[in-house]
């Protein structure tokens, strides 16, 4: 550009100082259109993939957030979740909020690619979000929440694409949630391919609802989980 560093960083300092343009993290920034001013941020699909790139990580949108797209949140999420093999903290930019929630076994996961408005996005399938939904209960808003969001995703999800989920994973925790749950909603057949997964397993009992305590809890012996939470279906509140 012809130009010295300091005077690239003043100038980047009076277009932040105008809000034409937000830093999200460091050497990263957004030009912000009028449209988004208020906002005080882009809205994170648009810039999600190209922060991850420039970071070198690997990425999907997960959880809630992945569920949004598939039409099975009902309430919109007011934390956009992306799940990462490394540690990131939280990102506030204006009135965004991104958490990144740590899973090592990232390339295990079902991926699909979304189109933006500004290109493609990694987002998981919604087989592979079931399975997130189970490993990361709390994270997802808690058991109720998380069973409304199941009972809507198990209608379109295909049985195929759910043992082939499996084979791919050697985790059995969120099978024995998922199955669990499955069950009580009512998806049988879905809930009868997990089965037939750990039938023959010997397997610990687990949580149903992770870092809760199980003293005291019900077992249910059939998928070795211990009910140490109510489930209620948020969208029968609203009938």
């Amino acid at each position: 550009m012809g130009i010295t560093a300091k005077a690239v960083e003043r100038s980047i300092a009076r277009l932040r100082q105008k809000k034409e343009i937000v830093s999200v993290a460091k050497g990263y920034y957004l030009i912000l259109t009028p449209e988004f001013r208020q906002l005080g941020c882009l809205p994170p699909d648009y810039f999600v993939d190209d922060l991850m790139r420039h970071w070198h990580q690997k990425y999907y949108v997960g959880l809630l957030s992945a569920s949004l797209y598939f039409g099975a949140a009902h309430q919109q999420p007011q934390i956009f979740q992306v799940v990462t093999d490394k540690y990131r903290p939280t990102i506030k930019c204006g009135h965004v909020k991104i958490e990144f929630i740590t899973k090592k076994l990232i390339s295990d996961t079902f991926i699909t690619q979304l189109k933006t408005h500004t290109g493609l996005m990694n987002i998981s399938t919604q087989v592979a979000t079931m399975m997130d939904l189970c490993l990361f209960i709390r994270r997802s808003g808690g058991l109720s929440h998380v069973s409304t969001v199941l009972d809507e995703l198990a209608e379109s999800v295909e049985p195929n694409a759910l043992k082939n989920l499996i084979e791919k994973n050697t985790e059995f925790t969120w099978i024995q949630r998922l199955g669990y749950l499955l069950e009580q909603l009512g998806h049988n057949s879905l809930s009868n391919i997990l089965y037939e997964n750990i039938e023959q397993k010997k397997l610990n009992i687990v949580p149903l609802v992770p870092y809760y305590p199980m003293t005291g809890a019900k077992r249910n012996l059939k998928w070795r989980v211990a009910i140490n939470a109510v489930m209620e279906n948020d969208l029968d509140d609203t009938n």
